[in-house]
């Protein structure tokens, strides 16, 4: 891809994401206990410790930058970045609410961080490279930014039919608004672009990162059937897509999304899939 469709691609995603920050902001705290559960495994595999200089890229709502803030003290300090700005605003205010003074927010490309050569000891990134359009050159970009030994760390979905919410997901939309290719406001082709074996590995390795490992995280939750266990994830994967639609196939999409899930019903709990892979990678000390 050249250097024109890249940041076509760039812009694409921005604008994408600059609509659905809201509806994340406003998940956000509902889906603590989630984002807990996939910071853990990342975090693990970063060897983060107290006292190192962290740059988390597609913070988002605020994950896992505020977890990883807490853990490096006050002696370190984690760099909070992400492509577009409306998706940090909640971020702020909740590092606000926890007093984290080691944290700082910046809006920028992860293809082109605002920062000088080796100076973090960790670069993560989760939920965030599989909308890049050039993931190697991301890649190239975190060990450019990373000290000598410094480590990177990237979780992305697996492959799309091994986690039970967008099975359910795209099964209701296709029902209920037609072919997704078709759907400018709703992608659920895009965050699974890595989700094969070895496409993490290949694009960590041709960006020039060395010791590269890549595995697969598996979690299989059983979640309360009478709980709103999928209404946030459907907020932030739909929310955009149905801002100022008919009231009649919000409506029809939610029925589709609760009949899905109540299909997978055993007794009184949804037994629940969930694939996700991480990737890890170090800048080579000579």
């Amino acid at each position: 891809m050249d250097a024109d469709a890249i940041k076509r691609e760039t812009e694409l995603v921005r604008a994408d994401w600059a609509g659905r920050g809201r509806h994340w902001d406003r998940r956000a705290d509902e889906i603590a206990e989630q984002a807990a559960r996939m910071n853990a495994p990342l975090i693990e595999a970063a060897d983060i410790v107290q006292g190192q200089q962290v740059c988390d890229i597609a913070t988002g709502a605020g994950e896992p930058a505020l977890s990883v803030a807490s853990l490096v003290g006050a002696e370190g300090r984690v760099f909070a970045t992400d492509l577009c700005p409306e998706m940090m605003l909640g971020a702020r205010r909740r590092a606000a609410a926890q007093g984290l003074r080691n944290l700082t927010f910046r809006t920028a490309d992860m293809l082109a961080l605002p920062d000088a050569d080796a100076a973090f000891d960790r670069v993560i990134c989760r939920f965030g490279l599989m909308f890049c359009p050039a993931p190697a050159r991301a890649a190239a970009e975190a060990r450019r930014v990373l000290k000598p030994g410094g480590r990177a760390a990237y979780l992305v979905w697996g492959p799309r039919a091994e986690t039970t919410m967008f099975v359910v997901f795209v099964t209701a939309a296709e029902a209920v608004l037609g072919p997704l290719d078709t759907l400018d406001d709703i992608d659920l082709a895009r965050p699974f672009s890595l989700g094969a074996a070895g496409a993490l590995t290949s694009a960590l390795t041709d960006g020039g990162l060395t010791d590269v490992d890549e595995r697969e995280v598996r979690f299989a939750p059983r979640v309360p059937a009478a709980a709103p266990f999928w209404q946030a994830q459907f907020d932030m994967t739909f929310g955009r897509a149905l801002d100022g639609a008919p009231e009649e196939k919000n409506r029809a999409l939610k029925d589709a999304v609760a009949s899905g899930f109540e299909s997978l019903r055993e007794g009184d709990e949804i037994p629940l899939a969930v694939h996700v892979r991480i990737g890890t990678g170090a800048k080579p000390t000579d």
